[in-house]
């Protein structure tokens, strides 16, 4: 039970700074892109803050399944979405920008989303809801 709270927690404090990060001057966060180009992750986040409230409403769901020591695996699950969206959008845009952008953070989130689903499986093997 320790390591499924400590992993919870750990994920949730990442997403939390993640989305801490999307509230801080832009340069933290992004390269500038080429006149008349926009990111598929700056068009979803003029709707509004939509990455701080993801990344933060996803880390508060995991900082509280470590604490409560139950709902660990929708947790989990939302953390995927979340990574999922967010790693999407980066390789989405690195493929229509020109020069292409890097797309290392964008294989990075996917890669994030997927541990997420396997602690969510084990979390689920191990009769840990």
């Amino acid at each position: 039970m320790l390591g499924a709270r400590l992993t919870a927690g750990a994920g949730g404090l990442m997403n939390c700074s993640v989305g801490l990060l999307y509230v801080l001057p832009e340069s933290l966060v992004r390269r500038p892109l080429q006149p008349g180009q926009v990111s598929a992750v700056a068009l979803i986040e003029s709707v509004g803050p939509s990455w701080t409230i993801l990344f933060a409403i996803s880390g508060v769901v995991l900082l509280a399944a470590a604490i409560r020591r139950r709902g660990f695996i929708r947790a989990h699950n939302l953390a995927v979405f979340v990574w999922a969206l967010y790693g999407g959008a980066v390789l989405f845009s690195a493929a229509l920008t020109e020069p292409p952008a890097p797309i290392i953070t964008g294989v990075i989130g996917f890669f994030v989303a997927l541990m997420h689903g396997c602690i969510s499986r084990g979390c689920a093997e191990r009769g840990l809801r």
